[in-house]
């Protein structure tokens, strides 16, 4: 039988006999090969790097590689970092889920009915393994998973085996893990990816799938294994990380970067619509004053004022931006120039009129504004430009006042 390789770096001599004694459990064979740099081994190949092992030299070929990445200590940017250059994954050190993740690509053992004294001791194996493993034959059938599976869906061992998937999980997501399985065996190999699951008290977990097909000596598929990993917590952590580089720190409000990713969005959905959209740029008149009066403590707090008072008197469509120092773009929707002129000068005579409270002391502030109907055979960059010009118009004239961009 020809043995499945695995290459690693020099810093996981240690680690690799580890894994090595754990593996060798129910891997038929397997021969470890040490590598000084990724492109000592072959296209497509498992190779496990230390991060301390990588090179830079060695960023191209990480993603034509099955690379794994071992930090010292897991962490999600690192990791993140790493699963952007190409990398299959990354664990922990000690992390024991790599010896999961391993079976799901290593595996190719077969099941019948004469093999019952190995499927009892296959069954005590993947029992010690602590991720969630099932494994199903070509009809997409249960045919054996592990106590760790069992405990994760709150199932019974007796109401998997021989059921369908259909049987332990909602038709709409059933009807995903069905299409995946049926992808996998038609294509053979190995498969990932990231789905929610239900569990039998009805909360939902994301969880990323690892699957592989084993088959007969003739290359026949007989089923798949899969491995579960839960991901919900580093997903929730990726998508407040994500919101994080969204929003105004100070404000709450969402920043330029989104404005950007927003407005193009925005402005290709206008080509194809009779919707209007507007927007409005927002300056802060003698912002400096503020600050040299209260301190930069006393312009934050007038800035998180300024942008709570903005925010509630905006409809639920429209949708504020802190894109500088002390300005803002209000992107609203569904509105034409002559309403968005009729915003934007309703905004600036209710600032002018309302009173905040700074320091115990009672402030008024004023906004200069510009304000343009985002037309479908504009270029986008021109039409930004001329509302900054309006807004700069708008404070030449005296501040405290709206400015048009008429086209």
């Amino acid at each position: 039988m020809t043995p499945s390789i695995l290459y690693f770096s020099p810093q996981l001599a240690s680690r690799k006999a580890q894994l090595q004694t754990l593996l060798s459990k129910y891997v038929q064979s397997i021969e470890w090969q040490a590598v000084q740099s990724i492109d000592q081994s072959p296209f497509l190949s498992i190779v496990l790097l230390a991060e301390k092992d990588i090179k830079a030299s060695d960023w191209p070929l990480l993603a034509s590689r099955k690379t794994i990445v071992i930090l010292d200590e897991w962490n999600l940017e690192r990791s993140i970092t790493w699963i952007q250059k190409g990398v299959a994954n990354c664990f922990a050190l000690d992390d024991e889920h790599i010896a999961a993740w391993l079976i799901s690509e290593l595996s190719n053992f077969t099941l019948t009915p004469s093999h019952q004294a190995e499927d009892d001791m296959l069954q005590v194996i993947i029992n010690a393994i602590p991720a969630p493993i099932f494994f199903k034959d070509h009809l997409h059938i249960y045919r054996g998973c592990n106590t760790a599976f069992c405990q994760f869906i709150g199932r019974a061992q007796e109401d998997i085996i021989g059921h369908s998937v259909y049987d332990i999980a909602p038709k709409h997501l059933a009807d995903k893990y069905y299409e995946a399985d049926y992808k996998l065996l038609a294509q053979g190999g190995t498969q990932r990816y990231e789905a929610e699951v239900q569990l039998c008290n009805g909360s939902i977990h994301e969880i990323e799938f690892n699957k592989a097909v084993f088959t007969k000596s003739d290359g026949q598929a007989l089923g798949q294994v899969g491995v579960m990993l839960d991901v919900t917590e580093r997903n929730q952590l990726i998508r407040q990380l994500d919101k994080a580089t969204r929003t105004d720190p100070l404000t709450g409000t969402s920043n330029r970067r989104e404005f950007n990713l927003i407005i193009h969005d925005e402005f290709d959905k206008r080509k194809h619509s009779e919707k209007k959209l507007s927007l409005m740029t927002l300056d802060v008149d003698f912002f400096k004053k503020i600050n040299d009066k209260f301190g930069h403590g006393g312009g934050d707090q007038a800035l998180q004022l300024i942008a709570n008072w903005l925010q509630s008197q905006l409809r639920t469509t429209d949708t504020l931006f802190r894109v500088g120092g002390e300005e803002f773009y209000i992107l609203m929707r569904d509105t034409d120039i002559q309403n968005a002129l009729k915003t934007a000068e309703r905004l600036c005579k209710g600032m002018a009129t309302h009173t905040f409270l700074i320091n115990q002391q009672s402030v008024h502030i004023t906004l200069s504004a510009g304000v343009i109907e985002l037309a479908p055979t504009t270029d986008l960059e021109s039409a930004l430009d001329m509302v900054d010009k309006a807004l700069y118009e708008a404070k030449s004239d005296g501040r405290n006042c709206v400015c048009p961009v008429f086209q």
